[in-house]
């Protein structure tokens, strides 16, 4: 889904954020929409810590529907895929090098050369829209903004091959 819920990004212009309670609400209207056309396990492949609220929303809707099966997957902190991304550079984070591949850049755009340091997390966690903006700056929590392309390459295939693993372990249905 493009959008999900961001408020504390509000002070950076264009950014687009839903009400925690539509988002789940979707979130819901798809699983629905799934069972009704007779799918029984649904895999969620997630790509933005905002959502995780949806994982809690799975496992109270398939509580009330035992003949599904519903597998949140955060694809960048699974096991696999993390190790990989310590691997490369243990200073990774929101908007540094592990959420910039090739097929996400604006082209064009000039990308900083600089590691960004850690941002603090507890500052940040009770920090609103503007005083998220001014504690972050341009976003990136931490890390390089940018690796090679084959090093971007090497942590998309331990990705997928990690989430594609998941469709094989599925038990049967309740």
């Amino acid at each position: 889904m493009a959008y999900g819920p961001t408020p504390s990004f509000m002070a950076y212009p264009g950014t687009v954020t839903i009400r925690l309670q539509t988002y789940l609400a979707l979130v819901r209207d798809v699983l629905e929409s799934l069972e009704a056309h007779g799918f029984r396990r649904v895999l969620v492949v997630n790509g933005h810590g905002g959502n995780q609220p949806a994982s809690n929303l799975a496992a109270e809707w398939m509580a009330e529907k035992p003949h599904m099966q519903v597998r949140f997957h955060n694809w960048w902190n699974a096991p696999h895929t993390w190790k990989k991304v310590v691997e490369i550079d243990p200073v990774a984070s929101h908007a540094s090098w592990m959420e910039s591949f090739a097929i996400t850049r604006v082209k064009g755009a000039a990308t900083p050369t600089h590691q960004q340091p850690m941002v603090d997390f507890a500052k940040l966690r009770l920090a609103g829209p503007k005083a998220a903006r001014a504690l972050l700056g341009d976003g990136n929590f931490g890390g390089h903004y940018e690796k090679p392309d084959a090093v971007m390459e090497a942590l998309w295939r331990v990705a997928v091959e990690e989430t594609r693993a998941l469709l094989s372990q599925w038990d049967s249905p309740g």
